[in-house]
């Protein structure tokens, strides 16, 4: 996948932030200033500018197994990656520490989606929830992300990773039966509305969604909606993944 900076990037919406305390940052932070926020973020900061991989990695595995992947993303990862898109934005530095930070999320988050489930979490239907990045959209955290929060929830998923063709997201359909679809596009010029209504047909049916900024101007029919958060996102799917074929 390709690279993008942390001042392009932008993510869904977050979750409420436990642990607002207010406490002094470190000395590396006052030159990666965060809101308010937890100990988790603050410690992901200090480890990020310190070009510490091993760290960041160890911090998102502890935060994960304390917080859940969705917490973890929207209260300790997020608040980072906007820290360092406001830095790049003043002073035009940072952006090493948003690529060392961009490679650990990634593994971090992946091994999650590929670990069997808890004895909690029920696979409710066997067919699988397709993600996928639009063509020419290289954007390829928010799918990674997505894909272990639902795994965490039980639901099937399988992800296609970002910059998806549209002939591949086709095949992948007519292959896989999904029981849903979401589209990631961080951009308008890759948020293609014709390709949603280019979709082939299976039996039983699929519902499909939309993700990310690049939707947000872009006329779509009623019957596909735009999920605006991760949480969102997460529940719904989620649900639908528990509906019996014959309702959808």
């Amino acid at each position: 996948p390709g690279r993008t900076s942390a001042r392009s990037r932008s993510s869904p919406d977050a979750a409420p932030i436990p642990d607002t305390s207010t406490a002094q940052a470190g000395k590396d932070e006052q030159y990666l200033p965060l809101p308010p926020t937890g100990w988790q973020a603050r410690g992901l900061a200090r480890a990020a500018t310190a070009l510490d991989a091993e760290a960041v990695r160890g911090l998102l595995n502890e935060s994960v197994t304390a917080l859940g992947a969705q917490v973890t993303w929207d209260a300790v990862v997020r608040p980072v990656l906007g820290a360092l898109g406001r830095r790049w934005a003043e002073a035009g530095t940072g952006i090493e520490i948003e690529h060392l930070l961009s490679d650990c999320v990634p593994g971090v988050f992946s091994a999650l989606a590929a670990s069997p489930p808890t004895p909690a979490a029920t696979r409710a239907a066997t067919r699988p929830v397709l993600l996928a990045g639009m063509a020419g959209d290289q954007h390829r955290l928010p799918i990674v992300v997505l894909s272990a929060t639902l795994a965490q929830r039980g639901v099937a998923c399988r992800s296609l990773g970002a910059d998806l063709p549209a002939d591949a997201l086709i095949a992948a359909i007519r292959r896989t039966a999904p029981i849903a679809i979401l589209l990631w596009s961080e951009l308008p010029d890759t948020a293609n509305g014709a390709l949603l209504t280019s979709l082939p047909r299976t039996r039983p049916g699929f519902r499909a969604f939309v993700a990310g900024p690049g939707w947000a101007d872009i006329a779509l029919a009623p019957q596909i909606p735009r999920l605006n958060s991760l949480q969102e996102a997460t529940t719904v799917l989620s649900a639908l993944a528990a509906t019996p074929a014959h309702h959808l």
